[in-house]
């Protein structure tokens, strides 16, 4: 029988190398698509995946790296769209959206913001045969608020209500779209505050262990909270889909 296929966007390191790694072992091929080529690289090999550059805020490359994914693995039937930044580099000190330059702004917007819709634009249509699920990672910052990082919580709200939306319109197609809003996870962008023990920082494997499920499992439509470790992830209580 044919390997099934899936594609991780930011998929080179923290929760989507872990994302690749569960689904690597659950016997799916996995193509990594990520602009961090080094990583990446070796990740793929490991596993025994394709590596594919991929910068989410350019429409071009993410229809490239579909097509280059087609064409070497097959088409995806799961689609993790992970990829994620916040307003400064890792390890900068965090500024005041006042303060904030266009450059950052527009960045920001189009990694986690733009990058959804690329995705979303590229494989709705790509995946409308054989059918799938696209998970989407936002935050509990989408749920609530990072004081530290306005522009990062309007792009995790934007994600959320862009993916029911887009949900809601796809119902009574077979992929599903889903969304997993991670707590505190131990990831490069993580601002140092959150790594108090208070915070309680999840493993990535953890969460990667969820999204996994969700992938295979979940409902469309679904916003899924997974705030530590040691407690289970529960559904969001949202207003109805339709």
């Amino acid at each position: 029988m044919k390997k099934k296929i899936a594609l991780i966007t930011g998929g080179s390191t923290g929760i989507g190398a872990s994302v690749a790694e569960e689904l690597s072992e659950a016997g799916i091929r996995v193509a990594i698509c990520d602009v961090n080529e080094k990583a990446g690289t070796e990740l793929s090999k490991k596993l025994s995946g394709e590596f594919i550059f991929c910068d989410v805020a350019d429409l071009c490359s993410v229809e490239k790296a579909a097509q280059i994914c087609t064409q070497n693995l097959g088409p995806p039937s799961f689609v993790h769209l992970n990829a994620g930044i916040m307003s400064v580099p890792t390890g900068s000190p965090f500024l005041p959206i006042e303060d904030l330059s266009l450059e950052q702004y527009r960045r920001i917007v189009g990694v986690n913001l733009d990058g959804i819709f690329h995705g979303l634009k590229t494989f709705l249509p790509k995946m409308e045969k054989q059918g799938g699920a696209i998970t989407i990672t936002a935050s509990t910052a989408g749920l609530g608020v990072v004081p530290v990082d306005p522009m990062y919580t309007a792009t995790k709200y934007a994600v959320i209500g862009m993916a029911r939306a887009v949900a809601a319109a796809n119902e009574m197609s077979n992929i599903r779209v889903n969304v997993i809003c991670p707590g505190v996870t131990d990831t490069q962008i993580v601002p140092e505050k959150y790594k108090a023990p208070e915070f309680k920082m999840m493993p990535t494997h953890v969460m990667a262990k969820e999204i996994v499920d969700l992938l295979m499992h979940g409902s469309n439509g679904e916003v899924r909270v997974k705030v530590a470790a040691d407690k289970p992830a529960f559904e969001a209580e949202m207003i109805p889909l339709s």
